[in-house]
Parts: structure tokens; sequence; C-alpha cells
């Protein structure tokens, strides 16, 4: 056990040594070169646009979006965008604009290509792309996931076949496991090593992407991903009897496995929602794409083991043993670890699930005050990462803060508007005017996980939870229960197709619309809300307008 400690006081050395642009914080009349900016209440605003609420945020998701469109440097060996060869970079301010931009900032530590498209699939494609109307993004993170599948998972004929890996070595143009760290208590998983739940998080992702362009092979990676989890699902103790064992050694996926092998490097890993979600979106569609009795069956039955699993006296719920996540950590028998990941995205999944909790409105606030009292960080709205890599990070702060939002959607209370608004606030100063994101207030070097995949997502769940905070002089949809697979905005009307035939989309227009229809049928206005027509809430400039409809997927708005 000493020597574990030893090892691991070597490993967070060498991290260190590896980012040294990690600095302390002597002040906060800056941050990240931003000028602070504060109310009356002494509250921190954002650095952009600070007296208009919600102004700083869609600039960060803009800046944020074009680096990763436009704006990210080419490794110069392999002629790669450098984030398909890199975790993360050394923007301008820390190296010179000419290193920068020869695309040889980038960092010798190991890649996380899985956690970053899915992100990215989610944060450009079924966000930012949505609100912006820029359908080039689609392009954009397509190239990502072509690369993934033709570079970056396992062979058809191994125990987990066809799934993404999740770490490479950094550098490298094939993904197969970052290899150069399996002496330091496996960081990244080792050659052939994968993260059954990235197969899960990338696989929504890849299955999300197939409802945006009907292109079958998206839908193809992602029953592959299935018939993995559904394949090596565990069954273990999970009931809630007194007397009777709990199992906190295993969970119903290992965090990390030898693909090739089958062998379990790492046994415990709290982050089931990722699989269940592409589980329950599978079985969700099913009769669009055709699944058979026999497919429904088996993931129905992996998807229930893992969710009686979460709520068993074994699983996080109960033991809050929130453990496993983050592909540069070394294996950690002890499950001594936590982070505020898995519990925050499982918040998201049960506020978007409530009819599967019966204790929501204890379970919900419970996790969010958890990470709240464990991740905070004195002196700051900000959010750390994990117990083992105790910084403050823009993505996480925003994360926690679209939560928040959610929970204030849903309850009213306005402490967790205020949350919201105070930590989004501080998550915007990461960002440099030039799109260069840095990982938080101490760490001025950039992650495209922490500074875009994880990040874009957080604001613009925020915007739709709270659609005041929007744009007042432009028109944007915020959000659909059902993916937008196109969307065009002219000056007096707006049209988007949906994945569905049913839907409900939240927007906000600079005025009331005249007409909306669905298939070119007329919607009626539903002056008192409900879950067909549209319904318009007035606000001091434009408004909020909320659609519900069945039977159609071409949705047109006349302004």
């Amino acid at each position: 056990m000493k020597s574990f400690f030893i090892i691991l006081a070597i490993i967070t050395l060498f991290r260190f040594q590896a980012f040294p642009q990690i600095t302390p914080t002597t002040s906060l009349d800056t941050i990240c070169g931003h000028k602070t900016h504060w109310d009356q209440e002494k509250r921190i605003l954002p650095w952009y646009k600070p007296e208009i609420p919600g102004a700083g945020y869609v600039q960060v998701m803009k800046l944020a979006s074009e680096f990763i469109k436009s704006g990210t440097p080419v490794d110069p060996k392999t002629g790669l965008k450098i984030y398909f060869i890199s975790c993360c970079f050394q923007g301008p301010h820390i190296r010179s604009q000419a290193d920068f931009e020869k695309g040889i900032t980038w960092e010798e530590w190991m890649h996380n290509p899985a956690c970053v498209w899915a992100g990215l699939v989610q944060g450009l494609v079924l966000d930012y792309r949505v609100f912006s109307g820029d359908e080039t993004y689609t392009k954009v993170v397509q190239e990502m996931l072509d690369y993934q599948l033709k570079n970056g998972t396992t062979p058809a004929d191994w125990p987990w076949a066809n799934v993404p890996y999740a770490s490479s070595d950094p550098g490298s143009p094939i993904y197969q496991g970052a290899t150069r760290w399996e002496h330091e208590g496996m960081r990244g998983d080792g050659l052939h090593g994968i993260e059954p739940d990235k197969v899960g998080e990338l696989g929504i992702a890849y299955l999300k992407f197939y409802e945006v362009t009907e292109d079958k092979k998206y839908l193809d990676a992602a029953l592959h991903c299935a018939a993995a989890l559904a394949k090596h699902v565990r069954e273990l103790p999970s009931d809630l009897e007194p007397f009777t064992a709990a199992e906190i050694i295993k969970s119903p996926w290992p965090f990390r496995v030898n693909a090739r092998t089958g062998i379990i490097i790492s046994e415990y890993c709290s982050n089931v929602i990722e699989p269940i979600r592409l589980f329950d979106e599978l079985i969700r569609i099913q009769k669009q794409i055709n699944l058979t009795p026999e497919q429904i069956s088996t993931f129905q039955r992996a998807r229930n083991i893992a969710w009686k699993w979460l709520y068993s006296k074994s699983g996080p719920m109960k033991t809050f043993i929130w453990n496993a996540y983050f592909e540069d950590i070394p294996n950690d028998p002890e499950r001594s670890n936590r982070n505020q990941v898995s519990p925050l995205e499982t918040a998201r999944y049960l506020i978007k699930n409530p009819e599967l909790d019966l204790q929501l409105e204890t379970n919900v606030p419970a996790l969010i005050h958890w990470v709240a009292s464990v991740f905070n960080t004195e002196g700051m709205d900000a959010i750390k990462e994990q117990t083992w890599c105790y910084a403050p990070m823009a993505s996480h702060t925003a994360r926690y803060a679209s939560l928040c939002a959610l929970w204030y959607e849903r309850t009213g209370n306005p402490w967790y508007k205020d949350q919201a608004y105070r930590f989004f606030n501080f998550a915007t100063y990461m960002t440099y005017p030039n799109g260069v994101v840095a990982v938080g207030p101490n760490w001025p070097g950039s992650w495209f996980s922490d500074g875009y995949g994880d990040y874009i997502r957080h604001y613009m769940e925020g915007l739709a939870a709270i659609p005041e905070w929007a744009p007042a002089d432009s028109d944007h949809l915020l959000r659909s229960t059902s993916v937008i697979q196109k969307i065009v905005y002219k000056p007096t009307e707006i049209q988007f197709t949906t994945y569905d035939e049913n839907a409900s989309v939240i927007l906000r227009l600079t005025n009331k619309p005249k007409q909306i229809s669905v298939n070119d049928k007329k919607l009626t206005e539903n002056k008192s809300g409900g879950k067909n027509g549209w319904f318009w809430e007035p606000l001091k400039k434009g408004g909020i307008l909320r659609i519900a409809y069945e039977g159609g997927k071409s949705v047109k708005v006349i302004k």
C-alpha cells in the first residue's frame, strides 16, 4: 500500500512537470487575461458584455465552436489537426503565435478521443449547429467519427468487438489504448485496453449522429457498441434487503478491460448512465431501425441490470462511490478517487426522465449538493475535477451550472438559478478571444475535452433551461426532444426538420410568430400551454416559443 502512494506521488509530480503552465491564483482581479467584472452583490459577471445576462455565454460558445471548425492547428508530421493526435495543447498565450500556428505546441500526454468526439457530437452537432444554423459543423464532426471508426475501433473477431478505444498515445495516428504509461498504474488503458463506459458514451453519440444524417454506418457503430455492452454486462448483488451483502468492488461493467483478451484491468466504474442512454435510445426507436426481438430483449436485459445496480445498496446512488471516469488516472483498486462527472450526468438523466425515480426531488438535489460540497473552490465559483486532480476547471464548473439551471427550470427555486448564473459567469473567463479555452484559472493550457467537447454543450443546456438568457436580438432554437436534422433561419421564417414525427421544441424569437405549420398543416396556438400546439411567452424583448406537435417532421415558423 505504501508503494502505491509513492508511485502515485511520482505520477502526480510527473503530470505537473508535463504541464508547467499550472500556476497558483494570486488575485481575482484578472482571470486568464480578462479583467474581472462584479455586480453590486459581489457576484462575478462574464468578461464579455457583463451588463447583458447570457451574452457572455453565447460569445464563448461561438469562440470555442469556431476554433474547432477553423482555428485548430495542423500537426506538421502527420498532416492531421492536432485534436486527432493529442488531448491538449499550449495556446499562443503560453507559447509563441508562430509555434502555435505551426502545430507544434500539442502536449505529450495520452489522448482521449472517444470522450472528445462524444462531447462534440452533442456540443457542435446537436446543439451549436442548431443554435447558429451553421450546417458545416456536421462535416467537421463527421470527420472525427469517421477517423475513429477507421483508426480507433477494435477488430470484429475480438471478445470486445467493433468498439472504440478511449485512449491513445500522443502523436499516434492510430488509437489502440495509450501504451506509454502501462507501468505507471495503467494510465491510458494500455495496449488494447478499452473503457466500457466510453463505449456507451461514444455509442450514444454515434446513434444521435445517425439520427441527424441517417447514414447507416453510424447506426451500425452504435449497434456494435450496444451489442458488446450487452454481451459483457455482469449481474451483481442488487437488492435492498437487510442483512445481505453489498458488492462495492465490481460494477456491471469494469472501468478498464483488454478488448483482445477480455482480461479485466480495473473492476469498478460508477458511470453506467452512458450505456443506459444508449440502450434507452435504441429501444425507443426500435421500429424506425428495425431492431429484432432478440436485440430488444438483450438490450433491455442489460439496461435493467445496470439500472437496478445503480439504485441498489451496491450502487453509487446509495454508496456515493462515484469512481472511475478519466482515462489518464491510474488504476484505483481501493476506489478512493471521486469525480463529479458521473453524479452530475446521472442527475441530468434523471431530470430528463423524471418518471424513472420516485424520489427525484430528494435524489437530484443530493447529487448536486454533494458535488457543490466536495468539489467547491474556496474564493471562486468554480468546481474541481476529481479528488486525484483537485483543480478547478471551466468544463466542470459549467457542468455544475447547467445542472443548477435544469433544476431551477423544474422547481423554480431561485437558489439554483443564482448558482447557475454565478458558475456559468466564472467559466466564461477561461475562453480567450481567439477561441482558445484554458482548462481553468490555475491551468492556462488547453484540453479538447475540457475546453470544447465538455464545455460548449453545458452553456447550450443552460440557455435552453433559462431561455431569457438567450439573445433577444436574434432567433435561435434552443432545445428539441427530437434530433434536428436541418434548420434554416430566414428573416421572415424558420424551417427545421426532426428525426421523429413528434417533438417538443423551445425557441427564443425576436417577435411572436404569425403562423406555425407541421408538414404544411397549421398548428393551433394554445394560449394556456399544453401538449399540442404552440405557446408564446412574451419577454421585454421578443419572447419564448414552445411548440409541441406530432404527425410530421417538417416545421415552419412564419414571423
